[in-house]
């Protein structure tokens, strides 16, 4: 393997091997829809040996159930409603749920979440400070940064995904700062939730892409 692979892939494996130290016994993770994810250390493969096309599935598994937990954690901690409701209304951008349109395009799919992900980097900074233990949050923040590299190798054209000036950055977290200290306590779950559900709305998205591509190209692709 050529030393320029190896120094793209090695950030990636130390993620997925902390990934099988936290789940090496499957760690079931309840979706707002009532479904379960499940994550074991078989659905977690060697970062050195998959492509960009598999590499988000641990990935995503794994920070579904880090953006839950950490919610779980902030709300027992600080003693906010897990339901509370914020002022702040996060740039959300919505995934098409379906990908089987004639019209469909990949590139611009990709686009969305590469966007999406983007912004919630942006966000979780703000979460970061809030927390008594950022720690955990950085780590969120690097695993986003290492999908977000994933779904930009998916694309043909990875130029169009480019990253968020400091005007942007400034303008999203604008609100926020300017909050008082129990609005900024109470907007923590709500971004966590949103961020929680533009994942699951990712892995829904991707897979349809790699369904999508593999129908194209056969069985066999």
């Amino acid at each position: 393997m050529p030393s320029a692979q190896r120094s793209r892939a090695l950030p990636v494996l130390l993620l997925l091997l902390s990934a099988t130290a936290l789940h090496v016994t499957g760690a079931p993770c309840s979706s707002p829809g009532g479904d379960t994810l499940e994550i074991s250390g078989d659905e977690l493969p060697d970062a050195l040996k998959t492509s960009a096309s598999t590499k988000w599935k641990p990935l995503t598994y794994l920070l579904i159930c880090e953006v839950n937990s950490l919610c779980d954690q902030f709300v027992e901690e600080f003693g906010v409603p897990k339901d509370s409701v914020s002022d702040f209304k996060p740039d959300q951008l919505e995934l098409p749920r379906d990908c089987s349109s004639p019209n469909f395009s990949k590139e611009n799919y990709l686009l969305r979440i590469s966007r999406g992900l983007e912004r919630h980097m942006v966000y979780l900074q703000f979460v970061e400070r809030e927390c008594s233990k950022p720690g955990k949050v950085s780590h969120i923040r690097l695993r986003t940064k290492a999908l977000a590299d994933h779904v930009m190798e998916l694309m043909n054209n990875s130029k169009r995904a480019q990253g968020l000036n400091s005007e942007v950055r400034d303008q999203l977290l604008s609100n926020l700062n300017e909050a008082t200290a129990w609005q900024k306590k109470i907007t923590v779950p709500v971004l966590l939730r949103d961020y929680r559900t533009f994942l699951e709305n990712t892995l829904r998205a991707l897979r349809c892409i790699e369904d999508r591509a593999r129908k194209k190209n056969g069985p066999n692709a």
